[in-house]
């Protein structure tokens, strides 16, 4: 059942949807970037970077968590030549993904976005019983561990949305927001005094949060402080990407601002092939994808 995880996220401020996965052409006046490579994503964290980006943005969601992490894990292997995670040399590979995904969205909020991650489902077995002995399963984040340590590090609330009294005949029932564990829930809130149940809907939410906040500053004196579409489905030629990154790079190379130019140059390479000294003459043609992720990013300087 669609209970509106999608629709419930784009009411937060001025949103960008990442959209890892389709489901976001029936909501309308939603920016939606869609992601089919974790170089497009990339490709949005850097434009993120840019001052003009928090003129149009205050809010980026990501939808959803398991593909983002699945995409994440094909960039590394692309980028280390290999055809599976495990195949990186010295065991590294799930070091290198878990850094990849982690740093990725750590910088979104150190940028001062605020970031929604939406996830599916799945029943999680629990050591509880019920009255009968029978084995207790709870409903939890379907995203894989390391992800989910990650993306628990960041957000300030793991909600569930439950829809309850459901009536068959009209298909209609009541939706709330758990953000507290129960046993057969699975959520969490930072919020010492943020209710375990409420009404689901963004303007219920931050109405919460503020009540939340206020008690915490009654009880324990705390105080309250108060786009555009890049994405293509057009294949470039490799030769033609290749001339053009060689072209920029000898450009950049020239003048006054050579060297200049040229440690940005290094951090970008290093940023999608793992090391400033690798050399982008010796691009595989599988490797087109960060290429031209390198590309954007130069002509950028």
């Amino acid at each position: 059942m669609k209970v509106g995880k999608t629709s419930f996220a784009v009411q937060a401020p001025r949103a960008l949807v990442c959209a890892f996965e389709k489901g976001t052409n029936a909501l309308s006046n939603v920016k939606a970037q869609p992601i089919s490579k974790w170089v497009d994503f990339k490709k949005i964290l850097s434009q993120l970077r840019q001052p003009r980006a928090k003129e149009i943005y205050d809010t980026v969601v990501i939808d959803t968590v398991s593909i983002a992490f699945s995409l994440c894990e094909k960039y590394i292997c692309q980028r280390e030549g290999v055809d599976n995670i495990r195949d990186v040399s010295w065991g590294q590979g799930w070091t290198m993904l878990k850094n990849e995904f982690q740093e990725s969205f750590r910088e979104i909020t150190m940028l001062g976005f605020g970031i929604i991650f939406i996830a599916h489902e799945k029943n999680k077995a629990t050591n509880l019983v019920d009255e009968n002995g029978d084995a207790i399963s709870a409903v939890a984040p379907d995203i894989p561990q390391a992800a989910y340590t990650i993306v628990n590090g960041i957000v300030d609330i793991i909600g569930y949305i439950s829809v309850e009294d459901f009536d068959e005949n009209t298909q209609l029932g009541k939706r709330y927001l758990y953000t507290r564990q129960t046993p057969r829930i699975f959520a969490g809130s930072r919020y010492k005094y943020l209710e375990p149940k409420i009404p689901f809907g963004y303007d219920e939410l931050v109405n919460a949060i503020g009540d939340a906040l206020e008690k915490d500053a009654k009880f324990n004196g705390a105080r309250i402080v108060d786009h555009e579409d890049n994405h293509s489905d057009t294949t470039r030629l490799f030769s033609d990407v290749m001339d053009e990154t060689r072209n920029l790079f000898i450009k950049l190379s020239e003048g006054d601002a050579a060297d200049a130019n040229m440690e940005k140059v290094s951090k970008i390479i290093a940023r999608y092939f793992g090391s400033p000294d690798f050399r982008l003459s010796e691009t595989k043609e599988s490797q087109q994808d960060l290429l031209e992720a390198v590309l954007e990013e130069m002509k950028q300087i």
